[in-house]
């Protein structure tokens, strides 16, 4: 205020807008002033510039919204955005950002000089407009704004205008741009694709036909979208699917009733086919079944079926009409079957009846029936008629049987049985009645034939017992073995019997005459009888007392001490005397009782003399397993003389108690089986060791021709030969036990072999060593060439030309060890880079000029290794190099070894360099010495 009064007046209150303009520069960017220039100067570029200088968002904010002019609005939009920009209040920032009145211009600006990515991002997601977006997308200098600001963009020809306008200005936004303008058509293109399955699909759940083939077609269409993000269309299609499903569920259930209702009907035409021998209950089940199948089949109007039935209704009636008929047939076979279940003997009309059946109707089953019941009648008729005739057969025959029993008895002389069996016929013609006239003949042949015979019986009656009366007197005069008289005696007796049997009507006078004369012939038989009796009598006194004798001696002899032999020798004798001494005979019977009684006195020494011969049994099956045992052991030395010693106790034990013949025999055979087993067993095992030996011999033969063709071997590697070494040497310790004096020629010629063997694997090793260092020397000729070439500096061609040179050398000869070779393959690599390679071929030069000196100081160590002369001309430096290694060995005794010249000589072929002709000699007779010793 006191400026202002001391002064003109403020600059910024001046009446001209642009000095007022001039003055907001000064101002400070919170002042009152200035905020009143930007909402209240009347001049446009007062404004402009008050907009641009003011830093208050509130007020940039409020000016904006009533500011109507449009550049100014412009530059208050800039300001603004530059402001949002950069404020520290976040949440005022994104206020003003989110706030509807703010203009999209403002967001654009924030976004473009926001300098932290967050804000402009908050600007970009802010931003409503699609052509501010794009703006925004092509002209800010953020990558990562403009990406953002692209992908806002959401309206397909806002985003291929953005594509276009960015093709050749930025690639990432124009990519961005493309692919969503693309996703946006391909969406559009799905969705319209979409609408035309839908409809489709929905016109198919009212569409006659069958749609399955469609169906499956749209599916496979709709499964081709990706319609995950349509929520609309995926309920549509649902509801659809949901429709054409309830067809297909509608469509396959009537189907399912069809399927029902076909194989209902063919279940019923096949009973109706299935049978044979219908009745009327079947039939009446058959007709209601078909009334059920023809009310389904109208119901669903099904023709076909409707039509098969009515074809079938009609066989049925054909089939009710046939089981009609066959029921009259069947109660004709009835009524045939009750005649025969009775006692009747007449059909009656059946036969007739039955024939005028149609045939059809005379079924197999029906004419069995029928049949039978018939025959059933007739063989009743049959039976009534033929009972009688049975019975006059019978008794015919009878009569036949009688007469024929008769005449056998005539024929056999059975005059007796002859004479009751014609009684009989004379019986039985009562019952007969008339006969034929041969009968009547036999009869009376059979009368005359008897009454003759009886007459000449009585006749050959007398004669005969008087003839064995003659015998029976004179067997008085028998003079020989009264047993024969006895029984010739008896045998007159038991005639006499047989011809009483046959004829009783005897004289008396003619059988007191035959008995007395048997009493006479029989008197000196009964005298004899009489005396034996009597020597019987005595002998059971004397066999009595033989065993009262032998009861008192057995007690005497079962004492101890016993004679075993002494016993064996009484029980031996004494069983002499009873069945073959003098002590007579004697009934049978009483021969059982007292040989009882006389084994029962003799049982304890028996019994004694059991035991003794049991233990002699055992005591030589105790031998017999003693040399059963001696088998295992058959093989040691005294295994004979054990058994010799067995044998001689075996004599001693059958000398002191001998056996019984049988048990004898049998344990010697056994005994003796067991010691020839013995003899057996060592005689095998001694067989089996000596083929063993023989095989294990061969064996041993075999592994040295093994070796001796290993030896000649030159076709195998020597690793093969090494393995195969082996495993003979294996087999050769496992199959050589111990040491025999049998195989020492053959161990010579092992171990010669093994020799030769070993020399071959040595020869070779040598051969290859030689072969080595030949190749060390060639592959070290080559890379000193190569360095000799260097040194000649070459043209690049012919470098070239000269590598490869030495690469197609290099490639044919034969590989080192694996240290050396890697060594010369660096020397190679080194020699073949520098040709190619000017910079590398002046450090390879430099290289060579270095280690010139060391490498003959290593060729001269060689020669002192090797025990090679030297020129004379370097004495004084091989004498040096001497004492040089004399005082390092003297320094470093513990650790200090002799280099191997092998690995000093290929270190010496490792190193860049070319030798002189000197040296290059000096190195021939370095390669000549190391040859020579691998051949040693």
């Amino acid at each position: 205020m006191i400026t202002r009064f001391f002064s003109r007046g403020a600059l910024h209150e001046h009446a001209e807008p642009a000095q007022r303009a001039q003055a907001v520069g000064e101002l400070a960017p919170e002042s009152d002033e200035l905020k009143a220039l930007l909402t209240g100067d009347p001049a446009p570029e007062v404004r402009m510039a008050a907009a641009q200088r003011c830093t208050d968002l509130a007020v940039l904010a409020l000016a904006w919204r009533s500011e109507s002019d449009g550049q100014v609005r412009e530059a208050i939009a800039a300001t603004l955005g530059d402001r949002i920009a950069g404020a520290e209040d976040e949440a005022i920032a994104q206020q003003l950002l989110q706030a509807e009145e703010t203009d999209d211009a403002i967001r654009v600006e924030a976004a473009r000089r926001a300098a932290d990515a967050k804000r402009r991002l908050m600007a970009v997601e802010a931003i409503r407009d699609p052509s501010a977006l794009i703006e925004l997308a092509l002209s800010a200098g953020n990558a990562e704004t403009r990406l953002a600001a692209a992908e806002r963009v959401h309206d397909a020809q806002a985003l291929d205008r953005l594509a276009e306008a960015a093709r050749n200005k930025d690639h990432g936004v124009y990519r961005l741009a493309r692919s969503r303008v693309d996703a946006i058509k391909t969406q559009a293109d799905q969705a319209a694709e979409a609408d035309v399955i839908l409809i489709e699909l929905e016109a198919l759940a009212h569409k006659p036909g069958p749609i399955l083939t469609e169906v499956v077609d749209l599916n496979r269409r709709w499964q081709a979208l990706d319609m995950n993000g349509d929520s609309g269309r995926l309920a549509r299609s649902q509801a659809a699917r949901r429709a054409v499903q309830a067809r297909f569920e509608r469509e396959q259930e009537e189907q399912r009733a069809r399927s029902r209702l076909e194989a209902a009907v063919r279940e019923w035409i096949d009973s109706l086919q299935a049978l044979n021998e219908p009745d009327s209950g079947a039939m009446l089940e058959l007709r209601n079944r078909l009334a059920e199948l023809r009310t389904e089949a109208e119901s669903m109007s099904h023709e076909r079926v409707f039509a098969e039935l009515a074809q079938v209704e009609e066989r049925l009636q054909g089939i009710e009409q046939e089981v009609a008929a066959r029921a009259d047939a069947e109660a004709l076979v009835l009524e045939a079957e009750r005649l025969a279940a009775g006692t009747y003997i007449d059909h009656g009309d059946l036969p007739k009846r039955w024939e005028g059946l149609d045939r059809s109707l005379r079924t197999p089953t029906f004419t069995r029936r029928f049949e039978a019941a018939l025959i059933a009648v007739e063989q009743r008729r049959r039976a009534h008629t033929e009972i009688a005739q049975q019975e006059a057969n019978a008794a015919r025959q009878h009569l036949h049987a009688l007469l024929h029993t008769a005449e056998l008895a005539l024929a056999a002389g059975q005059l007796k049985e002859a004479r009751t069996a014609a009684d009989e016929v004379k019986r039985v013609r009562v019952a007969v009645g008339t006969l034929p006239k041969p009968t009547t003949q036999r009869m009376g042949r059979l009368q005359q034939q008897l009454v003759e015979l009886e007459r000449w019986q009585a006749f050959g009656q007398h004669n005969a017992r008087v003839q064995l009366c003659e015998r029976a007197e004179a067997a008085a005069q028998f003079s020989g073995d009264m047993r024969q008289l006895a029984q010739e005696v008896q045998t007159l007796r038991n005639e006499w019997k047989a011809l009483d049997q046959q004829y009783a009507g005897v004289p008396k006078a003619l059988w007191e005459r035959f008995d007395r004369a048997c009493e006479k012939g029989y008197a000196p038989a009964a005298r004899h009888f009489a005396e034996q009796a009597v020597r019987r009598k005595e002998a059971r006194h004397k066999r009595e007392a033989f065993i009262a004798t032998a009861t008192d001696q057995a007690v005497l002899l079962v004492q101890e001490p016993r004679d075993r032999r002494a016993i064996e020798r009484w029980l031996r004798e004494t069983d002499h005397t009873w069945r073959e001494g003098d002590l007579g005979s004697i009934e049978p019977k009483l021969w059982k009782e007292l040989d009882g009684r006389l084994k029962a006195a003799l049982a304890p020494l028996r019994g004694v003399l059991g035991e003794a011969r049991e233990q002699a049994k055992a005591t030589r099956r105790s031998l017999i397993e003693e040399v059963r045992g001696l088998a295992a052991k058959a093989l040691e030395r005294d295994a004979p003389s054990q058994v010799k010693a067995i044998q001689a106790r075996w004599q001693e034990n059958a000398k002191a108690m001998p056996l019984p013949q049988r048990d004898e025999r049998a344990l010697w055979e056994e005994f003796r089986a067991a010691c020839d087993a013995v003899f057996k067993a060592r005689h095998d095992k001694r067989s089996e060791a000596d083929g063993r030996k023989q095989e294990a011999t061969r064996a041993l033969e075999d592994i040295a021709t093994e070796l001796d063709r290993l030896a000649q071997a030159s076709d195998k590697s020597d690793e093969l030969i090494r393995r195969e070494l082996r495993e003979l040497q294996a087999r050769w310790k496992s199959q050589a036990g111990g040491s025999d004096p049998a195989l020492r020629g053959l161990e010579a010629r092992y171990r010669h072999a093994l020799g030769a063997v070993e020399a071959l694997l040595r020869s070779r090793a040598r051969s290859r060593e030689t072969a080595a260092w030949d190749t060390l020397a060639l592959k070290e000729q080559l890379c000193e060439r190569l360095d000799a070439l260097l040194q000649n500096e070459l043209d690049s061609d012919a470098a070239g030309r000269q590598a490869e040179a030495a690469r197609a050398q290099w490639s044919e000869l034969p590989k080192l060890s694996g240290a050396c070779e890697q060594k010369m393959n660096a020397r190679l690599d080194a020699a073949l880079r520098a040709l190619g390679d000017a910079v590398v071929a002046s450090d390879h030069h430099k290289r060579l000029t270095r280690v010139a000196s060391q490498r003959l100081e290593d060729l001269l160590a060689l020669e002192l290794l090797l025990g090679l002369d030297t020129p004379p001309e370097l004495q004084a430096e091989r004498l040096a190099l001497q004492v040089k290694q004399l005082r390092d060995r003297f320094k470093n005794a513990v650790s200090a070894a002799a280099q191997d010249p092998g690995e000093r000589l290929c270190d010496l072929c490792a190193q860049a360099g070319v030798f002189e002709a000197r040296d290059r000699a000096r190195l021939q007779r370095i390669f000549a010495a190391m040859a020579r010793r691998g051949r040693k």
